[in-house]
């Protein structure tokens, strides 16, 4: 099992080319988005638009890397639907542009910075229901930290994860730093490691895993799909965070790297954004009836500037530990 956990599923769904140059027909888009995200957007953003999206598709610190490794170069025009923190703490790799309709942005998660939010997303647990029985399903994240729970759990890798961070960030804010790590460091013991976000409530859904820490958009639609899968928020804290989107300092086409964020914040895109159970950004757009209203979690007051601060010292803790296990 722990293979197939440890496998990669999905890295780039389009080899980039080594230098994109700039084409007024086309769009380069880095991402981490969930497919079902893709193939809303894309197609609706081609078709309204005119212009074809090139997609790479991999995790978040992944594209980052690629990113920093391309600096200065022409290779992309936008990355999209990564986590806040990243955005936050890469600034040089970014350009300003504020797209139309951000004055209609939820005040919850303005950015400060050169980035804009795309979706709000809240940190979840996602259990199989076929393998535990409720009493036996986490409620807290201490509760993860159990032996009970060995090798029952799934965690995306930190290395590769821009949700992975949140969810440590988030974990270290609501129990400090020292008791945070030690019990981050004893709920990995029960962890096997996935290579994506988007895999872990796949392998949950899949019997693969019984607990898996997740973006709760993902868990749900396993769970509307008829999958043995329901999703937890635990009680002792969770975040609601966005990720977001920001024009490339360098992009090849800057005029369609600004189309490309109009559309993702435009109402219809939003509206597409609702339609597949993820929050919109909008005040004027609804999420779905299936999500769990934000006043009924017990949000944390997210510190978002220390979790970009913090997150190369989490980065290098997190390497080491993982050395350990």
């Amino acid at each position: 099992m722990k293979k197939q956990l440890l496998a990669a599923l999905t890295i780039l769904s389009v080899a980039a080319p080594a230098m994109a140059l700039a084409d007024d027909g086309k769009v380069i888009v880095y991402t981490a988005a969930p497919q079902e995200i893709v193939d809303k957007i894309i197609p609706a953003f081609e078709k309204s638009s005119g212009l074809k999206v090139e997609l790479i598709k991999a995790g978040a610190g992944e594209l980052i890397n690629r990113l920093k490794a391309e600096k200065n170069r022409q290779t992309a025009d936008v990355l999209w639907s990564v986590g806040g923190e990243i955005l936050q703490a890469n600034p040089d790799l970014f350009g300003s542009y504020t797209p139309k309709d951000a004055d209609k942005i939820v005040p919850e998660v303005k950015p400060s910075g050169n980035w804009t939010p795309f979706t709000v997303v809240a940190t979840s647990f996602v259990v199989n229901t076929s393998e535990l029985a409720e009493a036996d399903r986490p409620k807290t994240w201490e509760d993860l930290a159990d032996p009970k729970y060995k090798d029952k759990i799934s965690i995306a890798r930190l290395d590769k994860s821009s949700s992975a961070y949140i969810q440590l960030a988030a974990l270290l804010q609501i129990y400090g730093l020292d008791k945070g790590w030690d019990l981050y460091s004893r709920i990995l013991d029960n962890t096997q490691l996935a290579n994506s976000s988007g895999a872990v409530p796949k392998f949950v859904n899949d019997g693969e895993a019984a607990i898996g820490i997740s973006n709760e958009d993902v868990g749900l639609r396993f769970k509307i799909g008829g999958g043995p899968v329901d999703v937890i928020y635990p009680s002792d804290g969770t975040t609601a965070q966005a990720d977001g989107m920001a024009m490339l300092a360098t992009p090849a086409n800057p005029e369609a790297a600004k189309t490309f964020m109009d559309f993702a914040l435009s109402e219809e895109g939003q509206k597409l954004v609702a339609s597949i159970g993820r929050r919109p950004v909008r005040v004027d757009v609804p999420s779905a009836e299936m999500l769990t209203p934000l006043s009924s979690l017990k949000l944390i007051k997210y510190d978002l500037e220390w979790a970009a601060g913090y997150q190369k010292t989490a980065l290098a803790k997190w390497n080491e530990i993982i050395m350990t296990k």
